[in-house]
């Protein structure tokens, strides 16, 4: 698909560094090596929104761990958005939060919580730090976890009709996707192949069981836990219920998530389409039937001007505002292109 000049021009602006090195090399093709790109690189932390993340950073810098992940003006977050901007993590500022976090590991969840450690993840092997042995040690243990339970588990999906969480999938493969490829030992792969199925046999976003609103309702019956008989939870309950209920009706034809077809950057835990199918790309995933409605989604968001709109946007909550909602976004507009080239949709 032949991108409009007058978007490549737009995107090539000096007001985004970051999207301008993004799109010199991997929509127009030009050699990392080259002049042009290493001075976009180069130029990478005058981004507006990276330099006042930086500017306030006495407000996060020494967050403990319960402030940490604050949303989203806590520290954890700051590094995650950092990382998506692609600042430089030898900026003594970045630097010297990284190396804490790089020590405590207060980000690490045994249960639950892999959406929160694939994101400082791929921010810190986006940062720079994909080499430390911290940042190793635990994508290795990430993907065993994956491996081991068969798809992400965490306390969400105690009241799901789910058994595994679908909607942090992406952050899981965004991550994966930060190693090299001739890095990426043989449980990342095994965990990149079985999220990459679980996404496809869904088509990415069609995944809410059919029956989610009897689920809802007969929920809103559960006991108090006053009621429950003596040593029962209402977890238990609840696993009891699940399970009567499945056994009479099944999960239901799955529906399409509405909220992943709002696209949105910086994005939270949640994911949307746009997201997802960047992910796959970035894993050189092939082109393939449970693509197909993702893929016509995506097309269907570009503007007759070849951009896509910010409809999802966490400004007002952020140390600092990206773009402007309902306004034409270059990094979604980028993503836009980069998804549609990938996989050589027109």
């Amino acid at each position: 698909m032949r991108i409009p000049d007058k978007v490549v021009e737009w995107l090539l602006g000096g007001d985004n560094p970051p999207v301008r090195y993004l799109t010199l090399v991997n929509l127009l093709g030009k050699s990392p090596r080259s002049r042009e790109v290493r001075e976009a690189r180069s130029r990478g932390m005058d981004y507006s929104v990276t330099r006042e993340i930086l500017r306030r950073a006495h407000e996060f810098a020494s967050d403990d761990d319960d402030r940490a992940y604050w949303k989203y003006t806590g520290k954890y977050w700051q590094v995650i958005f950092l990382g998506q901007f692609l600042a430089d993590g030898k900026d003594h500022r970045i630097a010297g939060i990284v190396n804490g976090l790089l020590e405590k590991r207060g980000w690490i969840s045994k249960s639950g919580g892999q959406c929160l450690t694939a994101n400082i993840l791929a921010a810190l092997m986006r940062l720079g730090f994909g080499d430390h042995p911290v940042v190793r040690e635990e994508s290795e243990a990430l993907a065993a976890r994956i491996l081991a339970d068969g798809g992400i588990r965490c306390h969400a999906m105690d009241y799901s009709l789910l058994s595994r969480c679908h909607m942090a999938q992406p952050k899981l493969l965004h991550c994966f996707a930060q190693i090299p490829v001739g890095e990426r030992s043989k449980a990342v792969r095994a965990a990149i192949d079985l999220l990459v199925a679980n996404l496809v046999a869904n088509e990415v976003f069609v995944y809410v069981p059919g029956r989610q609103k009897e689920w809802q309702e007969a929920l809103e019956k559960a006991p108090k836990a006053a009621d429950l008989p003596e040593g029962k939870t209402a977890k238990a309950w609840v696993r009891e219920k699940r399970e009567a209920f499945l056994a009479k009706g099944g999960l239901g034809a799955r529906r399409p998530k509405p909220g992943w077809l709002r696209f949105g950057f910086p994005l939270h835990y949640n994911s949307d389409v746009l997201e997802a199918m960047v992910a796959l790309a970035l894993l050189g995933i092939p082109m393939q039937s449970g693509l197909e409605k993702p893929l016509r989604a995506i097309e269907e968001k570009r503007t007759p001007e070849g951009t896509w709109i910010l409809e999802n946007t966490l400004n007002g909550k952020m140390l600092a505002d990206v773009e402007e909602k309902g306004k034409p976004s270059k990094w979604l507009t980028y993503f836009g292109h980069f998804v549609l080239d990938r996989f050589a949709t027109a």
